[in-house]
């Protein structure tokens, strides 16, 4: 029998970001804990990989449910456990590993679809064009130069779209292509007054939406591949 997957949904709304995770996962099990509201496992054994979302939530202004969460990120790296951390679950991972310093508030914060650069060649992005576009959306950013991170993808407002932690299948993209327009649309229109470094233009923002599911669908066949032993 296949051993699930663990999805650690950092969102705080009713819905949550496990849909979007659960339609890439396809037939496979998977075990969802809403992390805002309930303690991740502190023992991670026994999953074939693990997800981590993005999140309003911020690590340089935590809250009482992150440190657990940490320590589980930990846990799961230590164990050798396949795992991919996308926007606050990229920050979290490289905190949890890494200590405080390794997120900061962004210097340039993304919110729309911007143009991506893969740096580095690596298993995660196979498939992938050298650039594409991508929705993002973040205030936070994962501090460039740790000799433990190896940085793959860039933008041209964030230095750290994605990383691997060397010498493991432990990933982390700053980037959404998980994310469905609908969501993406609606944070735009929520968010962008907020990121006050960037044109106050919601239509001319929205006018320049992609539909990046493609690009999820082909990462995490990807990193399902790496998990499942196909490309070890």
């Amino acid at each position: 029998m296949s051993l699930p997957y663990l999805v650690l949904d950092c969102y705080y709304d009713e819905r949550g970001a496990a849909p979007n995770f659960l339609a890439l996962l396809g037939e496979r099990e998977a075990h969802v804990v809403r992390c805002v509201y309930e303690a991740p496992p502190a023992e991670p054994r026994g999953y074939a990989g693990v997800l981590v979302s993005g999140s309003k939530g911020s690590l340089t202004t935590p809250e009482p449910w992150m440190p657990p969460l940490l320590d589980t990120l930990g846990a799961v790296h230590a164990a050798g456990l396949p795992m991919l951390g996308i926007c606050f679950g990229h920050q979290a991972i490289a905190r949890a590993l890494l200590g405080p310093a390794a997120v900061r508030p962004a210097e340039r914060t993304e919110l729309g679809w911007v143009e991506l650069e893969l740096t580095e060649s690596v298993e995660l992005t196979e498939g992938l064009p050298r650039t594409f576009t991508c929705f993002a959306s973040h205030f936070d950013e994962v501090t460039p130069g740790a000799a433990e991170l190896a940085v793959f993808c860039r933008s041209e407002r964030c230095p750290v779209e994605g990383y691997r932690v060397r010498g493991s299948d432990t990933w982390g993209l700053q980037f959404h292509p998980e994310m469905d327009p609908l969501e993406s649309e609606t944070l735009v229109r929520s968010n962008l007054a907020r990121h006050v470094q960037l044109p106050q233009d919601v239509e001319a923002t929205l006018a320049r939406a992609a539909d990046g599911r493609w690009l999820g669908r082909q990462v995490f066949a990807n990193f399902l591949e790496l998990a499942e032993g196909v490309k070890r």
